[in-house]
């Protein structure tokens, strides 16, 4: 590296300051430029202009020296402030934000001239470091350039989780954009056989300072796409931050096609999307029904052409069997969709936590309506004495378009209707106050039953079913002392309660005890 000129600057005020420290610095053997100001005013423009490593500056302890730190520390950060006094000596200290002073004293020569010799190479160090680390950000940003336009596949990493990563790498694994990349653990993408081959010489490259051997892996694309590659580690530096540069050569690909990665991580993400991108009903014929607890009968009635939910793979419907405990009360069965995708199974109120917009969700509940009327639909004139729970959205209360979907699918198959519950939540409806009335009207015009779900213990809950009267009540989890009580209350509006969330006997013996008419969700039976 070229030998770096050090620059000197003296604040001159003191004839015998500026001769000792003027002959000490000649002594030196460092390569340096010496200037010198008349009074401290002047050396804003000097400060500006040349950036010096060391100003020297007579000691005046009737001045301050905060002053003239916050001058170096705008101006010039990287100058050492060397007070130059009779007798004092200060060692070598940092103050605001980095900025460097020492109090040097003149009577003794020979301390200060090894001083002011140390001063010089030591600023010389500090300017040698600063070049280093301008070269190195030099040298990281072209590296960064050339990862981006290589060809090979080449990922940032550090401690088991990718930073970035360039186009081939993201091609090579089928990402889709780089935040999926970077929510992605390297190790993901080898075989599970080999992964802890894997993991070990991560750990390795992470606290080594020399690139790896190469290693010979099985690595999974997103896809599930096995491929044999030559991987090795480098050390890297990413915006200053130390990590590992992942190099990764495939050799043979479409070795056996596994799991797809991103399905392992969310199965129901694609037919999340189907349910947003598809419209609502087709007109097609009615699929055949998929098998539930509830014996039907394999011969159906002649249906007439309407419109029906589109068939989705991996999606089937379940009922689930409340518990009876009022014997005058039918039976009653929850509709629940269930998302199963090989050994993976999502029941419904999972899909439900991962439906991102109210659209997906009506449409996940139409195609559950669709597929409740067609197994009602299905069996013969003499039907069982059983009652379909079917939960319902918010978005029919605000949107008219879907509320008519609904009311057309049921209006096409009356004999079913007056078996399907419809459970609308209590928090949608006190939303859509204006709208409940009108739906409520054209539940009742096609003879569908009315329920409310997750009713909170609330006093202003008493009103509501008093003005609206639906048939069937589902509460949210209530205290087993407050049951009675609650039940007591709602019942007088004549409607029928579910219990939710039976735990333990207690809470199933204050639920027998209490006149409820069902009990549902981890019942013990």
């Amino acid at each position: 590296m070229k030998k770096q000129k050090i620059h000197c600057v003296v604040v001159d005020q003191d004839v015998e300051m500026t001769a000792s420290l003027d002959a000490a610095l000649r002594r030196s053997d460092v390569f340096l430029e010496l200037k010198q100001v008349a009074s401290v005013q002047q050396l804003i423009p000097v400060l500006q202009e040349l950036q010096p490593h060391l100003l020297f500056c007579p000691h005046d302890k009737s001045k301050p020296s905060v002053e003239l730190l916050e001058m170096l520390q705008r101006y010039s950060p990287d100058t050492v402030l060397v007070w130059i006094s009779r007798a004092e000596w200060q060692s070598l200290t940092t103050w605001l934000l980095g900025v460097e002073s020492c109090t040097l004293p003149l009577n003794d020569a020979d301390y200060f001239s090894q001083y002011i010799d140390f001063l010089l190479h030591y600023s010389a160090i500090k300017q040698d470091f600063r070049d280093c680390k301008h070269l190195l950000g030099v040298s990281e940003l072209r590296c960064h350039w050339l990862v981006d336009y290589s060809w090979e596949a080449i990922a940032y990493i550090s401690e088991g989780m990718h930073l970035y990563a360039n186009s081939a790498y993201v091609s090579l694994f089928g990402f889709e954009n780089m935040a999926e990349v970077r929510s992605m653990p390297v190790a993901s993408l080898a075989e599970q056989t080999e992964r802890k081959i894997f993991e070990a010489m991560s750990k390795v490259a992470d606290a080594s300072s020399k690139p790896s051997n190469r290693l010979l892996l099985t690595l999974r694309t997103l896809d599930g796409e096995r491929m044999r590659a030559e991987i090795r580690f480098i050390p890297a530096v990413l915006k200053s931050r130390r990590c590992v540069q992942l190099h990764v050569r495939p050799l043979e690909r479409n070795i056996l096609k596994g799991v797809s990665l991103r399905k392992q991580d969310n199965p129901w993400e694609t037919m999340e999307q189907h349910l947003q991108d598809t419209p609502p009903t087709l007109p097609v014929s009615p699929p055949v029904a998929p098998s539930t607890s509830v014996p039907t009968q394999s011969t159906p009635p002649k249906m007439t052409k309407t419109v029906m939910p589109s068939p989705i793979n991996g999606m089937e419907m379940r009922f689930h069997k409340f518990q009876r405990l009022d014997e005058m009360m039918p039976n009653l069965y929850m509709a629940a969709p269930e998302f199963r995708q090989k050994d993976q199974l999502l029941d419904y109120s999972t899909l439900l936590k991962q439906l991102v917009t109210p659209t997906s969700r009506f449409r996940l509940d139409y195609w559950n309506l669709g597929q409740v009327v067609l197994k009602l639909s299905s069996q013969k004139s003499e039907k069982p004495d059983y009652l379909v729970f079917v939960s319902v959205g918010g978005a029919i209360l605000n949107n008219e378009e879907n509320l008519k979907r609904i009311i057309e699918l049921l209006n096409a198959f009356p004999n079913t209707t007056r078996r399907i519950v419809l459970a609308l939540q209590y928090r949608d409806c006190m939303e859509q106050m204006v709208h409940l009335g009108n739906v409520i009207k054209l539940f009742k015009a096609v003879k569908v039953r009315l329920a409310i779900d997750g009713v909170p213990d609330e006093p202003s809950v008493l009103r509501f079913m008093q003005v609206v009267k639906p048939v069937l009540v589902r509460l949210n989890a209530v205290k087993p002392e407050r049951l009675p009580v609650w039940i007591a209350q709602l019942t007088e509006s004549q409607c029928k309660i579910i219990i939710s969330g039976i735990q333990d006997n207690a809470a199933l013996n204050a639920a027998y005890s209490s006149g409820a008419a069902y009990v549902h969700d981890g019942a013990i039976t």
